[in-house]
């Protein structure tokens, strides 16, 4: 078990999500290879192939900064954030790719990240921010993914996440194959190479 969990330095988000989070509650936080081990380690417990580490105390903080892992493939509803909000992402391990789209589900552009080494991180950048009100799916595109995600705080799903309405949810997983077919034009199976 990581180190620092068992000394009580870290907390579990509440018992809805508990299977996909832990918050610090130290006044610093260093984050090393263990870190990395533990985020795999729970993410292959979770129902959805998710663990984040969220580096600040609790969901008001105005800085949410997180480290996210995934395994294998995970849907993200695509979403938008409020005009007053901004997030990004640093690649640390593996590869994604954010899909920005219309407010009819349209492709805008493809944004695609690796960490520096990646295997083909020539051709893909590590580090990406988002400053506008604009849809985005997120798609790993490895085995394991792990990204440092920073967002304006504080976190409030009713009031910082706006789903889209042309995207299947989480629990629609048939539909959620089709929309993501739809737009990389791949199978989820092709997606995690």
């Amino acid at each position: 078990m990581n180190e620092n969990i068992s000394n009580g330095l870290l907390k579990p988000l509440n018992a809805s999500v508990l299977a996909e989070a832990e918050f610090n509650i130290e006044k610093y936080r260093l984050v090393g290879t263990q870190d990395i081990a533990h985020l795999k380690k729970m993410a292959l417990k979770s129902p959805q192939n998710r663990y984040r580490l969220c580096l600040h105390p609790d969901h008001n903080d105005p800085t949410q900064e997180m480290i996210i892992c995934l395994k294998g493939f995970s849907y993200f509803h695509p979403h938008f954030h409020p005009a007053n909000h901004s997030e990004s992402y640093h690649m640390i391990e593996g590869k994604l790719d954010v899909y920005l789209l219309d407010e009819k589900g349209k492709l805008i552009d493809k944004v695609r990240l690796g960490a520096p080494n990646s295997v083909d991180a020539e051709s893909r950048s590590f580090m990406y921010r988002l400053s506008d009100s604009m849809y985005h799916l997120t798609i790993p595109r490895s085995e394991w993914t792990i990204y440092h995600e920073v967002f304006t705080g504080p976190w409030s799903k009713t009031e910082a996440v706006h789903y889209a309405p042309f995207a299947p949810s989480n629990n629609e997983w048939k539909k959620v194959q089709a929309f993501v077919h739809q737009i990389t034009g791949l199978t989820i199976e092709e997606l995690i190479k």
